[in-house]
Formats: structure tokens, C-alpha cells, sequence
């Protein structure tokens, strides 16, 4: 007698069945009066293998983020040094890889699904490393800025994987008491990578009396020559070893049949609490997001020019890569308070950023701690919302593909960021205008998180089969 389970959303792949017994593949399959036969539940087993996955993919993550980040910390610079590099190109270039999250991220997450988390991450790897290698064969202009307005592009297209893929990641290798740790972990050192980029102009001058073009041309490209040697050593480690699952689930949610990709977008379409979440999301994430790479044109009417708005960025990076962690690990421990918790940092988000605003005006005296405080909390409140976003929205979306949530997510901040980046297009519009989006974006966004009926499907589901 054989058991067609294709329509069960509770089949999983990992149901072992005793010797010699034919192929069922539901675990909730017992038999029928008079049939002795047994089928063995999945064992929910963790391996350390989950670390060094988790560790590569927090530095894949970090690199890319580094290179999507190359040209605001050195603005002044590029611009001196590079003809035709003005604040619209350094916008450009960051907006390039928020286009090519919305034009890509539905595409490669279909590929990701259908071809596995590791052909994800490779390919990835792979594309930042040609991007990063191109830019590297000359200096001389117009070459020099195609080529980077290429690697800009692949670096895009990567980044339709490597900001999708983490709760796959968590969700694949990761026990649900780990799960929200693990996810922040992975936005934490894409968050980090910040402080790689911000640390370029150690590495590059300022255009003064005593450093010429050709100097800053030099200056740059090191910066451009260590961004792909390390991109290749990546490439060649997750080459070598990168599996895509665990040889056992680590919970029974994990290793449940996900709904068929292209059905998973009409449940979607139709999931209300989960369309608000998304655009909440979107609205509070993105403009902050947009902003770090362009800190630079905000704190210089404050007299901060790149190698002091180096420092404030730096801060600001370290700090909101540690936030989301301590927000996740909270969210692990203490189940069931995710909307308080994002209103309150919301809350805390849009005072700093007022605040921040108040300086900008002179309504506060200017000092420069304020500076440094308004800054950095604003971004490390606003980045803490990230893990919780992503966990209640897979939650709210559960049986739907991870992989198509999280870039679902995901592109509603890079859509946001697409305007934001556009807007430096307008003649004469001046900075003052980023101050007063981040203040909107996070304010209005707590309404609709208070009226949002959360559930909890995945962690249930998961914590009754403990």
C-alpha cells in the first residue's frame, strides 16, 4: 500500500521509515487498522556545522555591504580626484543596488528554491567578485566610473540573495530558540560592514594643498585592489565548503513542505496583516538604510567633513550591529512581545532622529556629542527593528518559502530607498530634506504596527512538537 502525501503541507523529506518499508514521506502517516507497519518521526538534531555557516555567511554578508557602501565615505575625495563625480554620482551608485533588489530579488529567489541555498550563495560570491575585479583595471575616466557603475549593478544583483537569504539560513540549520539570534547575527555584520567602508578614508585623503589627484587616484584604488582580494578569498571558501542543508532538521518546521513558489504569491496578495507589515517595514527601514550611505552630505553643513563623519559613522555602524542581536536574542527568550518591542524602538527612533533634526535647525546648541548620540541611537533603534520585522513577517506568511518572504521584505525597504536616492536628483534640493524623511518614516509607521493582529503559526507549530 503506498501513501501519496504531495498535498500534505506536513511532508517532509527527512521522515525515516524502517528497513524495507515502502517510500511515505508524511510523518503524520500512522497506518490504517491492521497495518503494522511504522514510520519514525524526524529527529530534530542541531550539528556545530551550524557556526561555520553562520559565519560565512555573516562575512559574505559584510562584504557585500562594504561594497555597496565604497563611494559615500570617500565623497569628497572622488569628487576632487574623479571628474564628473558629484553627489548624484555617489547616489548613483549606492542606488544602483536598490534597483537591482526590486528588478532581481523575485527571479533569484525562485532560482534559490529551485536550485538550493548553496547555489545561491556561491553564485553571489561570485558575481561581487567579478564586480570588484572590474573596477580595478583602470583610472582613467570615463572608463574607470562604467566600470564601477557595473560592479555597482552586480554588486545589486547580489544583494538580492544575501539580503533574502538569512532567514532561509536560520530557518534551514537553526533551532527555533536560536532562530531570531541567528537572523539578527546575519543583519548585525551586514550592518557592520558600515565600519569597513567608513574606515576608507584612513586609507584615502582629503583633497588639500599637500595630497594631488594623482595621490587620491592611488589612494583609491588600494581601497578598490583589498575590496577584490577579498572578495576572491570568499569566493574560494564557500566553493570549498557551503552545504545548503543540515544531514537532519533542526525543527519540524524546518524540514515541513513549503508551498510552491509561484502559488505562495496569490496567498501572499491576500495575507492583509502580512501586506501592512511589508510596507511598514519598507517605510521605517528604508529611508535609514539609504541615509548611511550618504551620511556624509548630513553632517557636513554641521562642519563634519569625511574624515570626522568617518568617526560618527563608525559609532553609529558598530552600534546598530549589535542592536538587532540584542533585540533577536530578547525576541528568543522572552516569546510573544514583538509588537511592544517594535513600538518602543520606534518610539526611541524617531526621538533621536528629531533630536538630530533640532540640531540641524539650531534650536539645540550644536555640540558635537549631540551629534554623535542623536546619530548612532537613531540607527541602532531603527536597526534593531530588522530581526523582529523579519521573524513576525515569515511567521505571518508561514507556509510560504522564506526565501520569497524575506526578499518580499526586503524590497519594500529598497523600493523606498530607490525615492530616496532620487530625490538627490533634483536641482537645488539641499540635504535638510533627509532629516525630515527619517523623522516622518518612523513616526507614522507606529500606527499600523498597533492595529496589526500578530500570530505566531511557525513558533507555535514548532513549540508543540517539542
Amino acid at each position: 500500500m503506498s501513501t501519496d502525501c504531495s498535498s500534505n503541507s506536513n511532508c517532509t523529506e527527512s521522515t525515516r521509515l524502517l528497513p524495507g518499508e515502502d517510500d511515505k514521506r508524511c510523518p503524520s502517516y500512522h497506518g490504517g487498522e491492521g497495518d503494522d507497519r511504522e514510520v519514525l518521526q524526524p529527529a530534530h538534531v542541531t550539528t556545530t556545522t551550524r557556526f561555520w555557516i553562520l559565519a560565512v555567511f555573516c562575512v559574505l554578508s559584510w562584504v557585500q555591504g562594504v561594497q555597496w557602501n565604497t563611494w559615500g565615505p570617500i565623497s569628497e575625495s572622488m569628487g576632487a580626484a574623479f571628474p564628473g563625480w558629484g553627489a548624484s554620482t555617489v547616489a548613483m551608485m549606492a542606488n544602483w543596488g536598490t534597483i537591482m533588489f526590486v528588478v532581481f530579488v523575485f527571479p533569484m529567489s525562485w532560482a534559490t528554491q529551485r536550485y538550493s541555498l548553496r547555489a545561491g550563495v556561491v553564485a553571489s560570491a561570485a558575481l561581487i567578485f567579478v564586480g570588484t575585479s572590474l573596477r580595478c583595471f583602470t583610472r582613467t575616466v570615463p572608463t574607470f566610473t562604467i566600470l564601477c557603475h557595473v560592479c555597482a549593478v552586480l554588486v545589486g544583483v547580489a544583494s538580492t540573495f544575501v539580503l533574502s537569504a538569512p532567514p532561509l539560513v536560520a530557518s534551514h540549520w537553526f533551532p527555533p530558540q536560536e532562530r531570531t539570534t541567528a537572523l539578527a547575527l546575519m543583519f548585525g555584520a551586514s550592518q557592520l560592514s558600515g565600519v569597513g567602508s567608513y574606515l576608507e578614508p584612513l586609507l584615502v585623503r582629503l583633497p588639500t594643498p599637500h595630497a594631488s589627484i594623482l595621490d587620491i587616484q592611488e589612494d583609491v584604488m588600494l581601497v578598490l585592489y583589498i575590496g577584490a582580494g577579498v572578495s576572491g578569498a570568499l569566493l574560494v571558501a564557500v566553493i570549498i565548503y557551503f552545504p545548503s542543508k543540515p544531514p537532519t532538521p533542526p525543527s519540524f518546521t524546518s524540514a515541513t513542505a513549503r508551498l510552491e513558489f509561484f502559488t505562495s504569491f496569490s496567498a501572499l496578495a491576500k495575507n492583509g496583516r502580512w501586506l501592512v507589515l511589508v510596507v511598514t517595514y519598507g517605510v521605517v527601514v528604508g529611508p535609514s538604510i539609504a541615509w548611511g550611505s550618504v551620511l556624509n552630505y548630513s553632517l557636513l553643513p554641521l562642519g563634519l567633513h569625511q574624515d570626522e563623519a568617518m568617526w560618527v559613522a563608525q559609532t553609529a555602524m558598530i552600534v546598530s550591529s549589535i542592536s538587532p542581536v540584542v533585540s533577536g536574542r530578547f525576541t528568543d527568550l522572552f516569546h510573544g512581545h514583538v509588537r511592544t518591542s517594535l513600538v518602543l524602538l520606534l518610539l526611541a527612533t524617531t526621538f533621536c532622529y528629531f533630536w538630530f533634526l533640532l540640531l540641524t535647525y539650531g534650536v539645540i546648541p550644536l555640540t558635537k556629542w549631540q551629534v554623535y548620540a542623536s546619530v548612532v541611537g537613531g540607527t541602532a533603534f531603527n536597526y534593531a527593528t530588522i530581526p523582529l520585522f523579519y521573524e513576525m513577517g515569515v511567521d505571518l506568511a508561514y507556509p510560504a518559502p522564506e526565501i520569497l518572504v524575506s526578499g518580499a521584505i526586503t524590497a519594500a525597504d529598497n523600493l523606498i530607498s530607490i525615492f530616496f536616492f532620487l530625490v538627490f536628483f533634483i536641482p537645488n534640493v539641499g540635504y535638510q530634506w533627509m532629516t525630515y524623511t527619517l523623522v516622518f518614516s518612523t513616526s507614522v509607521s507606529i500606527l499600523p504596527l498597533l492595529l496589526i493582529r500578530f500570530r505566531y503559526t511557525r513558533s507555535t507549530i514548532d513549540a508543540q512538537q517539542v
